[in-house]
């Protein structure tokens, strides 16, 4: 971890919400800011208090704040696993709250004004990577097992549905804004979302 106190969190741009993750929380009269990039390779996860940045880690944090308490953060592989606050000797978190502007912000507010419609998106978001997850991976499986005899394996295959190239392209469209979805609305799951 780094310590960089004279950095300062920079408001986001039109734009910058969508390949940004920022999460706060108002605590003890100081407002605390979670910030991660989606599009930095080193993944990296900020703290900024009072918009002063004070640590940095990578891929997963638990940062020290008064009380005793900790802000937890994890990137996934789209958007965050979680980012919440847990207090001192408790095993119960609160998430924080998605900052203004954020597309996790956005997916929030829908769930809120239209909770049923909100459920359904997820539910169907789920399904999608359920299905292209079984569509997929014993193709995957089978591209692999003809790759075997280069390295003197048998080659092996096993029963798989195959689709045309355009709709391999569909399911991989549909799954990759399903896992979207998934992302934003924070709804991880390390057997569909790694």
């Amino acid at each position: 971890m780094t310590t960089q106190s004279s950095t300062t969190l920079r408001p986001l741009r039109w734009g910058a919400g969508l390949i940004r993750g920022r999460f706060e929380v108002h605590r003890n009269g100081h407002h605390y800011v979670v910030d991660s990039g989606y599009l930095d390779l080193d993944e990296r996860i900020s703290l900024y208090r009072d918009g002063r940045l004070v640590d940095t880690t990578r891929r997963k944090a638990s940062f020290a704040i008064e009380d005793g308490a900790h802000i937890e953060a994890a990137v996934a592989k789209l958007g965050m696993k979680y980012v919440r606050i847990r207090e001192a000797k408790a095993r119960e978190t609160q998430p924080l709250t998605p900052a203004a502007g954020t597309a996790e912000a956005w997916r929030a507010n829908l769930d809120r004004q239209h909770p049923a419609t909100s459920r359904a998106v997820g539910i169907v978001a789920t399904l999608i990577v359920v299905g292209v997850l079984l569509l997929e991976l014993p193709q995957l499986i089978n591209l692999v097992g003809l790759l075997t005899s280069y390295v003197g394996l048998p080659v092996f295959e096993i029963p798989a549905i195959r689709l045309a190239g355009w709709q391999n392209l569909l399911v991989i469209i549909a799954g990759g804004l399903a896992a979207i979805e998934r992302g934003l609305s924070m709804r991880y799951n390390p057997l569909l979302d790694d």
